[in-house]
């Protein structure tokens, strides 16, 4: 963790009032693009990640206490969003998607993912594991989750596609639930 990052979280959670005021600023340049990054990763929409992102330091400044031992960027990623993400996350999920139904088993697994797995996983490791997933699936799912990890938008997909958008979203969320529980199966293996 960088020297203006630790120095930030000890003037957040200072008891002086002015001192903390004066530590958020510090903090949301330190930490704004390591917290956008992992939730674009889950939301896939940079104006709800602002928007989610401004509730949780709106959290983090009403309650500092549980950022008061962290020691690694690491576990302040792990620390902030179990205590300040999680919950936000699963608004903006049920939100987005209230048209779909899910067991709360599944809404929790994707919104609240385990952390560490993959880190403890080697690349070349993760890189077999998903070249296997991805060859079980439908050709067209396959094209469609390439295409997507490609950078194309909805659109450009169901053009590609010959199909509408809302295929496109559903064939990508189904070919992702897919793909975790290989994953998952995967790991369960072990």
């Amino acid at each position: 963790m960088n020297r203006r990052l630790r120095n930030a979280l000890k003037g957040l959670t200072a008891p002086d009032g002015d001192r903390r005021r004066r530590a958020m600023e510090p903090f949301v340049r330190a930490t704004f693009d390591i917290f956008i990054r992992y939730l674009y990763r889950y939301l896939g929409n940079e104006v709800e990640c602002e928007d989610v992102l401004e509730d949780v330091y709106a959290d983090i400044w009403e309650n500092p206490d549980r950022l008061r031992n962290v020691s690694t960027e690491r576990e302040l990623l792990r620390t902030v969003y179990m205590y300040y993400m999680r919950k936000r996350l699963r608004e903006v999920y049920r939100r987005m998607n209230r048209h779909l139904y899910l067991p709360q088993r599944d809404l929790e697994n994707l919104t609240a993912p385990e952390l560490g797995i993959l880190e403890t996983m080697s690349q070349s490791e993760l890189e077999q594991i998903l070249r296997r997933a991805l060859g079980r699936l439908k050709a067209r799912e396959r094209k469609a989750i390439e295409l997507w990890m490609e950078g194309f938008s909805s659109r450009a997909i169901a053009n590609e596609l010959r199909t509408t958008v809302g295929a496109v979203k559903m064939l990508k969320f189904r070919t992702i639930l897919k793909l975790k529980k290989m994953l998952n199966e995967y790991c369960d293996e072990d």
